[in-house]
């Protein structure tokens, strides 16, 4: 497999397409000009945000928080890729931080048959992770007692023997 890089990124947002339940998720990043759509588990996309807000916290790296605001302020939002539109759906995501202080992000296809790598800034990363687990967490509430997503009438709870519709 052949890793093609971006170089730079202009932009990387994480977000979603559709209602609560039947929503896609999708990490979208533009560099050269050129937009790379990739389609994404929610749980990737919470992972990507989390853990490289982590890395950023751990490594001492600070970031212009005016900065962040700005760019959180412009629109993060994921644009339509329609049907299709994707270039492949991700598999494995891996973060590492450059002595410059940058991130380098490699996203790689579930079927290790295609990979991106790209660098970001610290602030455009945060904007996107912020962005990103406002739009995890604006999904279906949790069922206390099965840890699955409730629909807005409530669920069959397996852990209540599908008796409980909160």
């Amino acid at each position: 497999m052949e890793i093609e890089d971006l170089g730079p990124a202009e932009r990387i947002v994480a977000g979603a397409i559709g209602e609560p339940g039947s929503r896609r998720f999708y990490l979208q990043v533009t560099a050269g000009g050129e937009r790379v759509t990739m389609l994404a588990e929610k749980s990737q996309i919470a992972a990507l945000a989390t853990q490289g807000v982590a890395i950023l916290d751990e490594s001492g790296i600070s970031s212009d928080e005016g900065a962040v605001d700005r760019l959180v302020a412009a629109g993060m939002f994921v644009e339509d890729p329609g049907y299709d539109g994707e270039r492949f759906r991700v598999g494995e995501i891996a973060i590492a931080l450059a002595q410059s202080e940058l991130l380098t992000v490699t996203v790689e296809s579930i079927d290790e048959d295609d990979a991106v790598t790209f660098i970001i800034a610290p602030e455009q990363f945060r904007a996107m992770a912020r962005v990103a687990i406002e739009v995890v967490e604006s999904g279906r509430p949790t069922c206390p007692w099965c840890r699955l997503p409730m629909d807005p009438d409530g669920h069959a709870c397996p852990a209540r023997n599908g008796n409980h519709r909160p």
